[in-house]
């Protein structure tokens, strides 16, 4: 009897310690995971504040509904202005189309293959967007829009 209650124990000990590791890994994966949409957050803040004060400030650059006509990398020399739930290689902001300048959001939230930008910027509204990357669902995609960008998502 005693192998038995050896195996058991040895099965009971590996079980409970394969399920904290588990639950480690889980709980690991959900911090990265948060840190990667805070990250997105803060750069999406700097770059939204950019934009306000040089809105504020008037000048040149301005459109006739005095917003920012493009957004500058050269104006975040040193602070990181990056969505990082975006591949590296994605492009970092793209223009609205004429057919979403009327629009609060862009047509696709999602990066899609890493053919969309990081950040979508409307110049006659004034508003940056960060894109996100697919998620298993449709609503964990918009979850996870809403989440990063602090906006319900409308069409």
């Amino acid at each position: 009897m005693r192998p038995l209650r050896a195996c058991i124990d040895v099965l009971v000990v590996g079980s409970a310690a394969i399920a904290l590791m588990t639950a480690l890994r889980l709980y690991e994966t959900h911090l990265e995971e948060q840190n990667a949409v805070d990250s997105t957050r803060a750069a999406l803040m700097t770059i939204r504040s950019e934009v306000g004060i040089r809105s504020a400030l008037g000048g040149k650059d301005l459109n006739e509904f005095g917003h920012p006509m493009n957004v500058d990398t050269t104006w975040f020399d040193h602070i990181p202005t990056r969505n990082v739930l975006a591949s590296e290689h994605a492009p970092w902001i793209e223009l609205a189309m004429p057919n979403e300048l009327a629009r609060n959001h862009p047509t696709d939230p999602t990066l899609r293959g890493g053919r969309g930008a990081m950040f979508w910027y409307n110049p006659v509204r004034g508003i940056v967007r960060a894109r996100v990357p697919d998620q298993t669902t449709d609503e964990a995609t918009l979850s996870l829009y809403e989440a990063v960008n602090g906006d319900e998502f409308q069409p």
